[in-house]
């Protein structure tokens, strides 16, 4: 079966990938007893080859090491499989995903008939993961000379790949993992106008740079807090897959300096529970029970006071809470880990979402332009976790958030009000934790003392 349509590229030029080639040829040697490739202008000479046990790769790294080709090397690979096993040849081939795409529709363009895709659906629970595919997502298939699929091979993400072959007649799924490597990278900047600046100035990505303000969001309102002169440090993961690198990954120790008080932290999983959190380097959780404030990088707009003169009533109120400008669909998290108690319309508050956490306190978020569509009156929610979006609903002359705090009923100021700390570090695991943090420590220090070099040698 030929598969024509615009989803498939098929490119003319073909090429031999080194790795695979060898692998393919070392093998058919202890198979077969004789190799047969062509190259550019020579044959191989057998007795050059690696011996069996150094060369054969596994099936999984077979699988893995094609993804790095491209589709006429892929190809290529296949026409010397094939003609090493004496058998048909067959034709590797894309599909590209377009909006509105599902698998379905890819296999009722290709000319694949529905008993090919529900045979694809039943080779195995990890074949479940083509029902959710997106746009621009390249699937690859084999088919042989009679256009019945062979193989079919996806990239689920940059760590992950779905294989599934058909072996002994009847399609088998796998799900495997790419071979990844973390790097240990490290930065520092000094805010003279923002902190995402100072972070672009460092070549920090704005993953990384939000969760070093999410690491030390309990101790310092990046709204109101940082000042110039501020700086950071920071050692962290970069992911890498044969040799290019992917993504960011975690932070493994940083410190904030925000005005001339010093906040240090360090990831450290603990060894039963296997929860990776940040500490101090004393062991003590930077986690506390409640975020201090709700929204991300904004600016406050109205303050905690018994007196403030109210723009629309016109007249002098009490404003018991804090009111944080940002754009209209900011995200607003939950300051802590609750209880939905209210989610409706409240008078002047418009549009509100109130929180329950444990006994003692709540905390409600008002002029909402809408909630996330998960969130419901009863519903438990996480530290962090999406609850509504910035609007200026009830009376608002603006896009902002008003955040109260209360304690037993009773308003506190969000802003300097004490928050209660998660649990530190069991005391029979202290030694594992000094000895799993203490080298990322020492290299936080010196990164410090390079830093200090540098500036001295400045001046």
């Amino acid at each position: 079966m030929a598969l024509i349509n615009q989803d498939f590229r098929v490119h003319q030029k073909r090429q031999r990938h080194p790795i695979l080639r060898w692998a393919v040829l070392a093998t058919a040697s202890v198979i077969l007893g004789v190799v047969i490739a062509k190259t550019s202008s020579h044959a191989l000479n057998t007795a050059s080859l690696p011996s069996f046990k150094e060369v054969k790769p596994s099936e999984d790294e077979m699988a893995r090491m094609s993804f790095e080709l491209t589709l006429p090397e892929l190809q290529a690979e296949q026409e010397i499989i094939d003609d090493l096993k004496q058998e048909p040849p067959k034709q590797w081939q894309e599909m590209t995903v377009k909006a509105g795409d599902s698998l379905s529709k890819l296999f009722k363009r290709a000319g694949f008939k529905p008993l090919q895709l529900d045979e694809v659906m039943k080779s195995g629970a990890a074949a479940k993961k083509l029902a959710k595919i997106f746009p621009k997502d390249v699937i690859r298939v084999l088919t042989d000379d009679q256009g019945e699929l062979q193989a079919l091979r996806h990239e689920l993400d940059a760590e992950t790949y779905l294989l599934i072959e058909r072996k002994n007649g009847e399609l088998t799924a796998k799900e495997y993992k790419h071979n990844v490597e973390a790097r240990v990278a490290h930065a520092n900047g000094t805010i003279e106008t923002s902190l995402f600046m100072a972070a672009n100035q460092a070549g920090i990505s704005e993953n990384v740079i939000m969760e070093l303000a999410s690491i030390f969001g309990w101790d310092i309102d990046f709204a109101l807090d940082i000042r110039k002169g501020d700086s950071f440090k920071l050692l962290y993961e970069e992911i890498y897959r044969n040799g290019e690198k992917l993504k960011d990954g975690d932070i493994l120790a940083a410190e904030f300096i925000n005005d001339g008080e010093v906040f240090r932290a360090v990831r450290y999983t603990h060894p039963e529970t296997k929860r990776t959190e940040y500490f101090t380097p004393e062991g003590k959780s930077m986690r506390k029970e409640f975020l201090r404030t709700p929204v991300n990088f904004t600016r406050i707009s109205s303050g905690f006071t018994t007196r403030r003169y109210h723009p629309i009533l016109q007249r002098f109120r009490s404003h018991k809470g804090v009111d944080y400008a940002a754009k209209r669909g900011t995200p607003i998290r939950a300051a802590g880990d609750g209880k939905v108690i209210f989610k409706g319309n409240k008078g002047g508050y418009g549009r509100v979402v109130i929180l329950q956490h444990g006994s003692k306190y709540t905390t409600l978020y008002a002029h909402l332009n809408s909630y996330n569509k998960k969130i419901r009156v009863g519903k438990r929610v996480k530290q962090g976790q999406t609850i509504a979006y910035v609007g200026s609903s009830g009376l608002a002359t603006g896009p902002h958030l008003h955040y109260e705090f209360r304690v037993n009923g009773v308003h506190r100021n969000p802003q300097t009000v004490k928050l209660p700390s998660s649990q530190p570090v069991p005391k029979r695991y202290l030694d594992d934790f000094q000895v799993a943090t203490s080298p990322m420590l020492a290299q936080l220090d010196l990164l410090a003392r390079d830093t200090q070099l540098a500036l001295a040698e400045t001046e």
